[in-house]
C-alpha cells in the first residue's frame, strides 16, 4: 500500500503513475475501438448526405470529420455523426473506469491487478460510469421542461399570476440549481469514472459524489484539475519526442544509402501519408508542435511507386505507425484518467475524512470471506471420527 499526502503533493505522482504498460494499453484498446464505430459512423453520414466512398476517402482517409466538408450537411447526417461521436465518449469513460480501478490496485498495492481484471471490473460496475452523467443530464432536462410548461401556462390570463407571479421566488432558485447542475454535469463526465473505479459506487451514488465534491471542494477541484492539465501536457510532450526522436533515429540508419535509401523513403512516406496526410487533422499539430515536416504531412496524398511486396511492408508499417501514434494519445488520456483517481481519493479524504485506500474493496471482502472457517453447524473430520469411535463401542457393548 502506499502512502499519500492527501493534498497537491500527489499530484505530481501523475506522469509516473500514468506511464503504465497495461493503463497505457487499456486507453489505446478504448481508443481503436472508439475510432473504428467513428470511422464507420462518420462515413455512413457523409455517405447519407450524397458523397461516394471514393470521394470520402480522397477527401478525409482515415480520419473523417462533418466540419471540414465544403458540403451542406443534411440534420440526419449530422444525427448519424453524433451518434458515433457520442458512443466513443462511452466507450472513453469506460475505459478511463478501467484505468482509474488499475491505479486504485496499484495504490493499495496490488501491482498484478491485469488490465483483463479491469474489464471484468467495468463489466460489472462500467454502466455506474455513464449513466451517472445521463442521470444529472435527466434531471436537467426535467426542470427545463417543467419551466416550458409553467411558462406556456402563464401566458393565459389570471394563470399567470398562479404560475408566474406568486411562485416566482421558486423559479428563481430551481434556475439556480439548474446551472449549478449544468456545472456538476460537466464534474461528473470528468470524475464519473474515478469515482466508480475507486469507491465502487453506483449510478445514484455517483451522482451524488459529483454533487457533493463540487459543492464542498470546489476551488481544490480547480486547482487540482489545472495542475493534471499541466502536468500531462508537460508529460504528453516529452512522450511524444521521444517517439520522434525514436522514429527520425530509425529512419536515419535504415535510410543510409547503402542499405535501404529511397526504398525506405517511398514505403514510409507513402504509410505515413494516410495517417498523418494532408487531409489529417493530426499534420498541423505534429509538424508545427514537433517540426516533423516531411513531404507526407507537406501534402503528398498521392502513392509513390511501389512493387507488390513493399506494397505489403507499407501496409505494415501504416498500421504500426497508427499503434506509435495512438500510444501518444492513449498516453495523454492515462495522464487524464490516473490524474482523476488521485483528485478524487484526495478530495473524498478531505470532504469525508475517508481513505478509500485503507477501506476494503470488494476483492478483499470477498477473498475473507472464502477464508471463513465452515459453518459451525457442520461437523470436522475429528467430530465425525468421535461419532463413529462411540458408535463402534456402543455397538461392542
Amino acid at each position: 500500500m502506499k502512502s499519500l499526502y492527501f493534498d497537491i503533493r500527489d499530484i505530481f505522482r501523475t506522469p509516473r503513475l500514468a506511464l503504465s504498460g497495461k493503463k497505457i494499453w487499456v486507453h489505446l484498446l478504448g481508443l481503436s475501438l472508439g475510432w473504428i464505430i467513428y470511422l464507420i459512423f462518420s462515413y455512413l453520414a457523409l455517405i447519407v448526405n450524397g458523397q461516394s466512398i471514393a470521394e470520402i476517402w480522397n477527401t478525409h482517409f482515415l480520419f473523417p470529420c462533418l466540419w471540414n466538408v465544403n458540403l451542406p450537411i443534411a440534420w440526419y447526417a449530422w444525427l448519424i455523426y453524433g451518434i458515433g461521436l457520442l458512443i466513443w465518449v462511452f466507450i472513453f469513460l469506460l475505459a478511463s473506469t478501467a484505468v482509474s480501478r488499475i491505479t486504485y490496485k496499484q495504490l493499495k498495492g496490488d501491482e498484478f491487478f491485469s488490465s483483463g481484471d479491469s474489464f471484468k471490473y467495468i463489466k460489472k460496475h462500467g454502466t455506474a460510469a455513464i449513466m451517472g452523467p445521463i442521470s444529472i443530464l435527466i434531471i436537467m432536462a426535467f426542470f427545463i421542461i417543467m419551466a416550458i410548461i409553467a411558462a406556456w401556462i402563464a401566458k393565459w390570463p389570471v394563470l399567470d399570476i398562479l404560475f408566474l407571479g406568486l411562485p416566482y421566488l421558486l423559479y428563481f432558485v430551481v434556475a439556480v440549481f439548474v446551472v449549478y447542475t449544468a456545472v456538476v454535469f460537466i464534474v461528473s463526465v470528468i470524475l464519473a469514472p474515478s469515482i466508480v473505479g475507486t469507491a465502487e459506487e453506483d449510478t445514484m451514488e455517483t451522482v451524488f459524489q459529483s454533487y457533493s465534491t463540487l459543492w464542498a471542494q470546489p476551488w481544490r477541484l480547480v486547482f487540482y484539475e489545472a495542475t493534471v492539465a499541466v502536468l500531462g501536457a508537460f508529460a504528453a510532450f516529452v512522450y511524444s519526442y521521444a517517439i520522434i526522436i525514436g522514429y527520425r533515429f530509425f529512419n536515419f540508419v535504415f535510410g543510409q544509402s547503402w542499405l535501404m535509401g529511397g526504398k525506405l523513403s517511398r514505403i514510409t512516406e507513402t504509410a505515413s501519408s494516410f495517417i498523418f496526410g494532408e487531409h489529417s487533422a493530426l499534420t498541423p499539430f505534429i509538424s508545427k508542435v514537433f517540426n516533423i515536416y516531411t513531404p507526407a504531412s507537406l501534402g503528398m496524398s498521392n502513392p509513390l511507386y511501389l512493387s507488390a511486396t513493399e506494397v505489403i511492408t507499407t501496409v505494415l508499417i501504416a498500421i504500426a505507425l497508427f499503434i506509435i501514434g495512438g500510444s501518444a494519445l492513449a498516453y495523454i488520456l492515462t495522464n487524464f484518467s490516473v490524474g482523476q483517481s488521485l483528485i478524487y481519493i484526495i478530495l473524498r479524504k478531505k470532504k469525508d475524512d475517508e481513505n478509500l485506500i485503507e477501506r476494503k474493496d470488494e476483492d478483499e471482502l470477498e477473498e475473507e470471506k472464502d477464508d471463513e472457517p465452515q459453518n459451525d453447524s457442520e461437523p470436522t473430520e475429528t467430530e465425525n471420527t468421535d461419532t463413529k469411535d462411540s458408535s463402534d463401542k456402543e455397538s461392542s457393548e
